[in-house]
Order: C-alpha cells, then structure tokens, then sequence
C-alpha cells in the first residue's frame, strides 16, 4: 500500500464526501454495518467542524446504542470496534481503493479521521527516460539553414540498440511493478483479517454450528456413544432407553440444548468486522443437513461426542476429540504423532495438574473450495480454551508466523493445554501444531 502524508492544503470537503462514498459503498463495507456506521459517524462529525465532540463515550452512545455515562473501562466496544475500522480501511486502500488520490486513516489514540494525499512511486516512464539519459543517447534536430548529412550506418546500428534496449527496459520495469503489485496485494492487508475473510467468505454462507449438549447425557443414559452415522440419518431417535429414564429421554429428544461456552464464542465471532451477517447463519446441530455442510463454510463448536459433524472433517486433520467409554476419559487423538508428540492426550481433571486440552483446526470445506473452522476440547475448559485462543493476540501471532509470502494462509490445527480450576481455564500453552 502506498504511503501517504499530510500535506499544508488539505484534500476539500467535497472529496473527503466523495471519498467517504466510495469506502462506505465498497463490498469490505456493505458487508460490516456496524463499521460502516461508525467510519460515516466521526467523517460526519469532522466535516462539520465537530472534531472535538468525537470521543469515546459519545461514539458508545451514538453508534453503539450504550446508555449516557456508560463505563468505558468496563465496556471496551469503541476501542476494539476502532481497531477493526482501522484494520477495514487498511485493506480497503490496498484492494479496492489501491488507486484512490487520498487516503483516510485514523490515529491510534484518536477517533478523528485524517485525510492524505497518496504519495505515488516514481512512473516506469521516468526510471525508463532517466536510464535511456545514463547512456548517452539524445535526438537532435537539425538546422534550417544546414542539410543533415546521412549518418553513417554504425550510428544507426547503435541508436536502433538504445532504443531496443530502452523498450527491454521499459518492458521490465513494467513487469517488475505488476509483479511487486501482485506480491504486496495481500500483503498489505492484516493477516487475522485474511483469515477471518476466508472463513466468513463472501461469496458464501458460513453456517456455525454450537454442540448438541443434550447429546452427551443421551449417551450416559443408553451406555454408548451416538455415531455420525446415527446422527445423520436420525436412528438414534428409535433408541429405547431404560424405562425408568424414558421420560428424560423424551424431553432431551425435544430440546435443543447447548453451554454457554459455545455462546459466548459464537457471539464474539458474530461481532467480527468479516461478518456478513446476511450470509452467515447459527444452527442447532440437528438441523443441519450433510449438503448444507457440503456446500457452505462451516464453523463447528464442541467434540465427536457432542457434535458428531466434527467426524465429516476427520480425514482432513489428524487432532480428534473424542471419549474413551472404557476409561471414562474425555481426550485429543493425535494420529500420525510428529516427533516429540504423543499419540494420545488424556484430560487430567482428576490429577494435581487438572489438564484439559483444545484443538483449533482450520481445515479446507468439504467441498475443497473454501475453508471451515472447528473449535473443540475435552470439557467446557478446553474449549474455552481453544475460544480465548482464537480471539487473542497471540493467534494473531502465530498466524504471522505462518505467512511467509502474504497471500493464502496453509491449513493447520492446533493443539492447546490449560489447567482447569472449577471449569475455568487458566495457563495456556501451545502444545502442538500442524500444517496440513
């Protein structure tokens, strides 16, 4: 992206309007209300000769429906809505506004917007002129009152060499500048932002799909676990459960029940300035259906035990979720271990370290044309785990890590440990990872 700086005559306001317009009319916008909304606000207030009323609390209010005199140190919604925006537009200015005369940014630490002129890089034209200079060569033109005499045809030879030269030249820097282009395209836009953006696509519906939480006391109640297979096709619904606990039965083959865990992730993602909320959906795990899976980004939250649809992925990761019935023991399948790695990571709720473990996988959609993302642990701590993972810097981090040319972000799944006090989660570690 180029860079820009302030410059002693301003951009008018007529296309800092104009200029608006286009941002808040571009797909990155129409798609994000929230942001858009904000961004039209404080460009309003600034236009108006209004810069010092824009601050925290009024944008709380304004923008974000909060009460007057709201805590601000207890709501943080302006502050992290801010960092998104700022996010936004940055990679507005390297796609769909990378030929824009002037840019719009907002400092960190203000919410006034500022508008810049564009510094451009040199045109080839010129490095072509200043090169073609550096040899030597110039047209002449002759006298009126003088016959030019032919030149000789070494001088010629050497004048249909500059030019050719001059064209190979030109021809490269041209190539050179697309290439740069085509390499910086993505690289100037956030990784977390390109990863978020190929989840929630959109070309696509992202479906998220919480656990089934009633699924795990079904199991308890028949002594076996519920199958995908049983799940897809809706067999376990003829399952005959001991008399005295048929009641029950009834009552959880009508509910929809899920933990609040998978809520609060679920709200957090929804709150994603990536999400289209016209093409994002939450669905009860039951349902959904195999071809809706098939055809739509998928987000699942929970294990095998309590979202069976994990099972779809299984061929794609080498992390399983699962339950041993034999030793009653929630658990992380690792098949194929790396080096150093175990084949199996038993959650520990019973011992002094009180384990539990979470897996993020980022996986290819079933259908191999865009990417879906599963969440899961070995009780509500582990995926708590894996939740607070994924919305926290340091995913951010190791995303950086695996985005070495700035275009598409590989596969992985990640494997995560915490200690688990009263269902809370606390000290986490990465324990492994794969790029798949």
């Amino acid at each position: 992206m180029s860079t820009a700086k302030p410059v002693a005559d301003p951009p008018s306001l007529e296309q800092q309007r104009l200029l608006v317009s286009r941002i808040l009319s571009s797909a990155l916008f129409r798609k994000s209300r929230k942001l858009a909304t904000f961004l039209q606000f404080i460009c309003e207030q600034q236009q108006m000769g209004k810069a010092d009323s824009i601050n925290e609390q009024r944008i709380g209010t304004e923008v974000f429906g909060r009460n007057e005199g709201y805590h601000m140190g207890e709501d943080s919604i302006v502050r992290s809505q801010a960092r998104f925006l700022r996010i936004r537009l940055q990679e507005y200015f390297a796609t769909e506004g990378k030929d824009e005369p002037i840019i719009l940014t907002i400092p960190k630490g203000s919410y006034v917007p500022e508008f810049h002129l564009r510094e451009l890089p040199a045109e080839p034209v010129q490095a072509v002129a200043t090169l073609v200079s550096h040899i030597g060569y110039t047209a002449s033109t002759p006298s009126d009152t003088e016959s030019p005499e032919p030149p000789p045809k070494r001088s010629s030879f050497w004048i249909y060499v500059a030019a050719g030269f001059g064209v190979v030249v030109c021809l490269a820097l041209g190539i050179g500048w697309w290439l740069r282009g085509e390499e910086h395209r993505h690289a100037g836009v956030p990784v977390e932002v390109r990863f978020w953006a190929s989840i929630f696509d959109s070309q696509r519906t992202t479906i998220l799909v919480p656990a089934d939480s009633s699924l795990v006391l079904m199991d308890e109640l028949i002594g076996r676990e519920i199958t995908l297979s049983d799940y897809m096709n809706r067999k376990y619904r003829s399952t005959v459960p001991p008399p005295e606990m048929t009641r029950i039965w009834n009552q959880l083959l009508t509910s929809q029940y899920t933990n609040v865990v998978d809520l609060r992730l679920v709200s957090a993602l929804e709150r994603l300035p990536e999400v289209d909320h016209s093409k994002t959906q939450v669905r009860f795990a039951r349902d959904v259906s195999v071809s809706e899976l098939k055809q739509n980004n998928v987000i699942l939250i929970g294990s095998t035990r309590a979202n069976p649809w994990v099972d779809l992925f299984s061929s794609a990761g080498r992390f399983r979720v699962g339950y041993d019935s034999n030793t009653h023991t929630n658990l992380v399948e690792n098949r194929n271990p790396g080096p150093g790695e175990k084949a199996r990571y038993d959650e520990a709720a019973d011992s002094a370290d009180h384990l539990a473990y979470g897996v993020v996988s980022y996986l290819p959609s079933l259908d191999g044309e865009s990417s879906s993302l599963l969440i899961g642990g070995t009780s509500k701590a582990g995926t708590e785990t894996a939740s607070e993972f994924l919305l926290s810097p340091r995913f951010i981090a190791f995303l950086r890590t695996l985005d070495t040319k700035g275009g598409a972000l590989p596969h992985f799944e990640i494997l995560l440990s915490a200690q688990n006090l009263n269902g809370n989660s606390y000290q986490r570690t990465i324990v492994c990872y794969h790029i798949l």
